[in-house]
């Protein structure tokens, strides 16, 4: 498939944008050094995002048009897009909620939770951040590589293998921030890979089944419901 090059170029621009949201976040979490001031840390931040995500961003374009892969379908409105998702991160957001406040209700990581805007901000990181690392680059690439070298097994083989893989992988990259809060304990580990994992499978499906946006939908309605109301709550 051919794919717009813009779109590409207008996401790399949102991520440097979605980095920059998620600081307010972090830095309540205190995971920055306190000697390294809030204007280097912006300055970092703009630094490594531009470079990380131009070439994220770059390898996606190249990967994407070798795959039977669709994010960006031309054809459906918007509402095709945003709607499963929205109603799909709902769920997995409520579902996350609830895990933690009953079977990982005792996890440390269940305690303090940053402002509610700042929780809003970081969505904006988990949306757009997260979803073009992981599902448009890492998912198309596990993807295309399966397809590439194993071309015995169905489609429908090959995507749930690669979404499983690919949603460990987002549960293993939220592991380093949280064991910085928490005792790196079996128990502690469980809930960052299963609280984390449970909406990239679905955010996995999301992405093969519907596109791009609807993943990108699904991730930052979940995270309001996690970040923003559960703050209230």
């Amino acid at each position: 498939m051919s794919v717009n090059r813009k779109t590409f170029f207008a996401l790399w621009v949102m991520c440097i944008v979605g980095s920059l949201s998620v600081l307010p976040y972090v830095m309540h979490l205190d995971l920055f050094p306190p000697e390294v001031s809030r204007l280097n840390i912006v300055i970092l931040t703009v630094v490594q995002s531009s470079i990380l995500f131009g070439v994220v961003c770059w390898l996606s374009s190249v990967i994407v048009p070798r795959t039977d892969l669709a994010p960006f379908p031309p054809d459906k409105k918007c509402k095709g897009l945003f709607y499963p998702g929205m109603v799909s991160g709902a769920l997995a957001g409520v579902l996350i909620v609830l895990l933690d406040r009953t079977v990982f209700q005792s996890s440390s990581l269940s305690g303090e939770h940053p402002p509610f805007w700042a929780g809003a901000l970081a969505s904006i990181y988990g949306a757009v951040n997260e979803e073009v690392l992981l599902r448009l680059f890492l998912f198309s690439l596990v993807y295309f590589l399966l397809r590439k070298f194993f071309r015995s097994k169905s489609r429908q083989v090959f995507l749930w293998i690669t979404n499983v893989f690919v949603a460990f992988i987002f549960g293993l990259g939220h592991l380093p921030a949280a064991l910085k809060l928490a005792d790196p304990t079996a128990f502690e580990i469980s809930r960052v890979l299963i609280l984390n994992g449970i909406p990239g499978i679905v955010f996995g499906r999301l992405y093969w089944t519907n596109g791009f946006w609807t993943a990108m939908a699904a991730h930052f309605t979940a995270d309001l419901i996690i970040h923003v109301l559960f703050a209230l709550v």
